[in-house]
């Protein structure tokens, strides 16, 4: 649990955490790493479709051990859940529908803050949650923007905001004045510049699911597919049958109504910050202090010139570093501006009589009388603690896609897409198949919790296996994995926050003394070099090779690549790098048997899971005896087949390939065991591995093995995959 601590603490700032009682240390001497974990799983859920977990394949927990009856012991279900909750916090910028928005609420309230001076609070409330739950409308494109003209669009724009703002009054079971939404909507356009704003960041968010050679019936019958099988299916072929007429219509027909409450979130993190607050002095004294007016004003005054710094602006206002800095500083002048009124001698007083009554009946802490001030004052920063933690840990969860090429590097993906193969090779069938079966298992558990979630129920059991049969198979689907495909192997473009440095010298010397020279002529080489290096290791596998490494050059940035660089010292990426240069050394010809859009896929896998496969396999390697068994030759054969879906033809040769890339790093890989709790997950994944294959010939494991283990095998590998995604660079 070492690791877990430290990324806990690194949430908050250091004048905070270095205080004797401080809420950093009380929060982790509290917290149970299970419901921690569990609390990153519900976020997860609530809007997993438009989020791409499932997409993107990323595991759901719903088991921690092969087979059904060979639990966890007790005792490490603590050291499980830490592992499992650090692996969710330790990766690069998370761009997500919720992150977006929340951050897009903030830097809204900053500018309408003092026009909603002289009307009731829910109107200024209501506008913030407007902001937000739009970006859910229009990803899902309900809604869709109905020109290529910017005036038209932000005239259209305006109209859909307001004619959403009365639904959401609707919604919260409050009446808005036609009269003051009017007004409102006047003041706003002429005292503020913010629509600028929100127009070019929903106009991004509505083109993310817009794929090339794909319809939008394609996109909602993937977004909906579970509940065009349920006993609500008429409500939804409805939506989709009339979708073209309604999504540019500016009011909300009855139809979308009824298909929104599938599409926005089961919950507002925003009323844990504003609900039953001053919401004027919270914006005054905690979010006026998290961002800089002055480069927020400068950005604006982009929007309305219509430059497009969106990706700048996005990477500034959900840099977690701004509620790091300046959060608590904020929460400390608000609670003292809040009760500044007091009297202090009545909270000395009130504080007396608290301890007289401590004093009186240290048996009884029910009779204890606590002043109404201090409840309040304890209520308050519960709320906002809970707002901070939530925010800023979402901010940073690692797990499943994260928008950012979609959003910034649409013309590149398109580009490389549209270039790519699309045969229908015998194996490439196969692959996407053994995909989509996975997909079909996975997908159950976020559906059933996402239900239970939206119930609102607070606790609840997973089955162990899937009630559900559906087998998914959908154009938008296929074109969204061809899309991850990308977004993994062009991982590192995305900046990563999160600088975990190794101490350990001795595994910098290794790293030093296998690819110190490497790295160092890769990391000075000029642009169009360094990409022929990283990337052509990839497109050398590809039949349209020269074209997939031109549309990088064409694209990728002078920042992209600084990013990428960064990412040179990790290494996942090294040992990515040396498997494709293997494969391809090796003759063994993908391109024959599958198509460019597979072979992506397959490397993508690659990159995602061989290094910590090879560093699970080092620790059985380094426990395995005469009495335990470890099989190896099925374990090869379960990443080959289960993990990356190859074909049994290419069993052999991979498990060859990987045999020569563990013999490469095998002093690091060795090394790299030692760290935090690396170890302790090994084991725990060993026990249960041993004691579900131990005295068993390989055919009968097999037999054993059900889809949920495969899902979950693949689970256990991302898990150590973002546990162990560091930098090796000395501090």
């Amino acid at each position: 649990m070492q690791l877990f601590k430290r990324v806990l603490l690194s949430l908050f700032p250091d004048d905070i955490v270095g205080q004797s009682v401080n809420p950093a240390s009380m929060f982790i001497s509290f917290i149970s790493t299970k419901e921690f974990f569990s609390v990153i799983n519900r976020k997860i859920v609530e809007n997993y479709k438009l989020n791409l977990f499932d997409v993107t394949m990323d595991p759901f927990e719903f088991k921690i051990w092969f087979g059904e009856n060979i639990p966890v012991k007790t005792k490490d279900v603590d050291m499980y859940y830490s592992y499992c909750a650090t692996a969710s916090l330790n990766g690069y910028r998370f761009f997500s529908p919720a992150n977006m928005a929340n951050s897009m609420s903030l830097v809204a309230a900053l500018y309408v803050k003092d026009i909603f001076g002289k009307y009731p609070p829910e109107y200024y409330l209501n506008f913030l949650y407007t902001v937000f739950l739009l970006h859910f409308v229009f990803i899902s494109r309900v809604k869709i923007f109905p020109s290529q003209n910017t005036e038209t669009n932000y005239n259209w724009c305006i109209d859909v905001f307001f004619s959403f703002y009365a639904f959401v009054f609707q919604q919260t079971g409050e009446t808005a004045d036609p009269k003051l939404l009017l007004e409102i909507k006047k003041t706003i356009l002429n005292q503020t510049e913010i629509f600028f704003v929100l127009l070019a960041m929903y106009q991004e968010c509505n083109k993310v699911f817009a794929h090339r050679n794909t319809n939008d019936k394609d996109m909602y019958a993937r977004l909906f597919y579970d509940e065009l099988k349920s006993d609500k299916k008429q409500d939804f072929q409805d939506f989709i049958d009339h979708a073209s007429a309604t999504s540019t219509e500016v009011k909300f027909s009855a139809k979308e109504n009824k298909i929104l409450q599938h599409i926005l979130p089961a919950d507002i993190l925003l009323r844990y910050l504003f609900l039953e607050n001053d919401m004027s002095l919270i914006t005054e004294s905690i979010i006026a202090k998290l961002y800089d007016k002055k480069i927020l004003d400068a950005f604006v005054v982009r929007f309305r010139k219509h430059e497009s710094p969106l990706e700048e602006f996005m990477l500034y206002i959900t840099d977690y570093r701004h509620f790091k800095k300046k959060f608590f500083a904020g929460v400390q002048k608000y609670i003292i501006t809040l009760f500044r009124d007091a009297d202090q001698e009545d909270i000395t007083d009130d504080l007396d009589d608290l301890m007289s009554s401590i004093g009186e009946d240290v048996e009884n802490i029910d009779s204890f009388k606590i002043p109404e001030r201090i409840k309040k004052e304890s209520k308050l920063m519960e709320k906002i603690l809970n707002f901070y933690i939530t925010l800023i840990w979402w901010l940073r969860v690692s797990r499943g896609d994260n928008y950012f090429l979609r959003l910034f590097k649409a013309p590149l993906v398109q580009e490389i897409l549209k270039s790519t193969t699309k045969d229908e090779k015998n194996y490439t069938l196969m692959y996407y198949g053994s995909l989509l079966y996975q997909y079909g298992k996975n997908v159950f558990y976020y559906k059933y919790t996402s239900d239970n979630v939206r119930a609102g129920k607070q606790k609840f059991i997973l089955p162990n296996k899937p009630t559900s049969k559906n087998i998914y198979s959908n154009t938008h689907l296929l074109k969204s994995f061809d899309e991850n495909f990308l977004a993994i192997i062009l991982q590192d473009i995305n900046p990563k926050d999160i600088r975990i440095y190794l101490k350990h010298k001795w595994i910098l010397d290794a790293f030093k003394a296998l690819l110190g020279k490497q790295v160092s002529d890769l990391v000075t080489s000029k642009s169009a070099k360094f990409i022929e290096t990283v990337y052509g290791s990839i497109a050398q596998h590809l039949q349209v090779k020269d074209t997939f490494v031109a549309s990088l050059k064409k694209h990728l940035s002078t920042n992209d690549l600084f990013h990428i660089k960064e990412n040179v010292y990790n290494i996942d990426f090294r040992v990515a790098q040396t498997a494709y240069h293997d494969i391809h050394g090796n003759k063994i010809n993908l391109s024959a048997n599958y198509s460019d859009a597979a072979i992506l896929g397959i490397l993508a896998q690659i990159r995602e899971t061989l290094r910590w496969f090879l560093l699970y396999r080092a620790y059985l390697q380094s426990q395995a005896n005469s009495k335990r068994n470890v099989q190896w030759d099925f374990l090869n054969k379960l990443y080959i087949q289960e993990i990356l879906h190859l074909d049994e033809y290419y069993l052999k040769k991979f498990s060859q390939v990987i045999d020569r890339v563990t013999d490469t790093f095998q002093d690091i890989i060795q090394q790299r065991l030692e760290l935090d709790d690396n170890k302790e997950y090994f084991r725990i994944g060993m026990d249960n591995w041993i004691a579900f294959t131990q005295n068993k010939q390989a055919d009968e494991i097999m037999k054993k093995c059900s889809g949920e283990d495969f899902v979950w095998f693949a689970w256990f590998l991302k898990n150590i995959t973002y546990y162990n995604k560091r930098f090796l660079i000395p501090k």
